[in-house]
């Protein structure tokens, strides 16, 4: 059996998930492109695998239309907006996913993002290194309000930190967690707009779907503060780029701290070079305890699969009816 993995950041730190498979007896197929595949890429590469260490790659027609042998796709993460999970059920294919595997590097680095931006943390290195000298002046964490779009396993390892900066945190959520939010002190907001409104930081959390795709639209940038800084780590295509890229450069908000975009790479999106920002290139999960929980859990998925059982994370239980 072959395993093809197309996650570019599976088993680079740790290499266990990968000897696991290998000690499976599965041969093992690497990314070529070494960056997410689109689908036209995709296809010839699945004609002849049994399973995939799925990174976030195009996951849709045409990749399968020569997938005969195709048994598993299993994401080195647990965003599914890249995998069409419907033409997966339709083909007998297994989806899952590693929830929650990388929730506290990327709450890391949601904050890190936050002081970066605030403190303009890139800037004075790059002035440094340059064998400049200059003042600059930035934004308080401590005591500011942080609004949270999204309080999931993520938003809630930022609030864990940023109890410690004695934030007011704001958050909405449809699925608000209520224990939670009273042992942290979080306050439940009425709507998103409350949340842009009143933060000094947005931090975003939410899964895209029809339902978020251009959420952060020119509409809603224009209710945050002239102060305020945003901070995406979730998918880059929550936001409305181009709306983004004219409230920096109108000053409109302070700054933005993203390490996702609608594509990726992002190529000439038109936040690439904006003033304010600092831009990582979708590195938020990339830590040695994160990694090996990712690649561990889809190591587990792939072999239950490719062995017949259901693995732990299922994500179309209709599969299986």
């Amino acid at each position: 059996m072959k395993v093809l993995i197309s996650a570019t950041s599976f088993s680079t730190l740790t290499p266990e998930p990968e000897e696991r498979l290998r000690a499976e007896g599965y041969e093992i197929v690497h990314n070529p492109y070494g960056r997410p595949m689109t689908a036209e890429e995709l296809r010839p590469l699945l004609r002849e695998v049994d399973a995939i260490a799925a990174g976030v790659d195009q996951f849709h027609p045409p990749a399968f239309d020569e997938a005969e042998r195709l048994k598993v796709i299993a994401r080195h993460g647990a965003g599914l907006d890249c995998v069409d999970i419907p033409e997966c059920t339709r083909r007998g294919i297994v989806v899952a996913n590693t929830p929650g595997a990388n929730a506290e590097a990327v709450a890391d680095m949601a904050v890190g993002l936050m002081l970066a931006v605030a403190r303009h943390i890139p800037e004075g290195d790059r002035c440094i290194k340059s064998g400049n000298w200059e003042n600059s002046y930035g934004r308080d964490l401590f005591r500011a309000t942080l609004g949270l779009l999204g309080l999931g396993r993520i938003g809630k390892g930022v609030v864990r930190r940023c109890r410690g900066f004695d934030m007011r945190i704001l958050a909405y959520d449809p699925y608000f967690d209520e224990a939670f939010a009273a042992e942290y002190g979080v306050e439940r907001a009425e709507s998103v707009d409350q949340v842009l409104k009143e933060a000094d930081f947005v931090s975003l959390h939410l899964p895209l779907m029809p339902e978020t795709r251009g959420f952060i639209n020119a509409a809603r940038l224009s209710l945050m503060k002239s102060t305020a800084i945003l901070v995406n780590t979730a998918r880059g295509a929550i936001i409305d780029e181009a709306a983004l890229a004219d409230a920096l450069k109108a000053g409109a908000i302070y700054g933005a701290g993203l390490d996702v975009y609608a594509t990726e790479p992002p190529g000439d999106s038109p936040l690439v070079g904006c003033p304010r920002t600092v831009t990582l290139p979708h590195v938020s999960s990339n830590t040695p305890g994160a990694l090996l929980a990712m690649g561990n859990g889809v190591t587990d998925a792939i072999i239950a699969v490719l062995n017949g059982r259901k693995p732990e994370f299922l994500c179309n239980p209709e599969v299986y009816k």
